[in-house]
């Protein structure tokens, strides 16, 4: 195993560090294996629909197809687009620090390799945030006194902001707002009381 637990001999300012590393490790090899046998379930399974059924004699075709959200290419192309995007920001920070690096080549893409638990936590994550963005839409809906049969374009647009805005302020390095002390909160001026007075 790479990331071993700490023994009876391992020093004690190692053991925590150690104790955290093999648990990360059989965490991440146990998810692995997990949704590398997901597509094997029926969930992520429907059954074949074949016009000609004699155009498979003699052949052994399975009676099942892979129940997809997104195609591969589509998953493939998110992993390309987000490589990128980390690409060109490392880029951008070696230039500002005055180091000798070359960008992505254009013509040929940085292309991750993606697997298949990777690819069902793509999807894990792209029918969530479509399954809350409408849930969200609906709610809106209804909260006007003129019912809608159907979400209209403007409440998916109102609720796909607002998942946006959830998603950011939740992943961002910063909070939404930042509570001031009341030493720096600056007091209101005396002029504007005596004018609200007056009228």
């Amino acid at each position: 195993m790479p990331f071993p637990k700490p023994t009876k001999s391992t020093p004690s300012l190692n053991r925590s560090m150690m104790s955290v590393l093999n648990s990360t490790y059989q965490t991440k090899t146990a998810a692995a294996r997990m949704w590398s046998t997901a597509p094997t379930c029926p969930l992520f399974q429907k059954k074949m629909i074949r016009k000609d059924k004699a155009a498979g004699k003699g052949k052994k075709q399975s009676k099942y197809r892979g129940n997809k959200a997104m195609s591969t290419h589509t998953i493939k192309a998110l992993a390309s687009g987000a490589a990128a995007n980390a690409g060109a920001l490392a880029h951008q920070e070696a230039m500002a620090l005055r180091c000798d690096v070359d960008a992505e080549n254009s013509k040929y893409p940085l292309l991750p390799c993606v697997t298949r638990s990777a690819a069902a936590l793509f999807e894990q994550a792209y029918i969530a945030y479509n399954q809350t963005m409408f849930g969200d839409a609906v709610m809106i809906k209804d909260c006007f006194p003129k019912k809608h049969k159907k979400v209209t374009v403007r409440c998916a647009l109102a609720a796909a902001n607002a998942l946006n805005h959830k998603v950011s302020t939740a992943t961002g390095f910063m909070p939404a707002s930042i509570a001031l002390p009341p030493s720096l909160i600056p007091a209101p001026k005396k002029r504007a009381k005596r004018a609200e007075a007056a009228a």
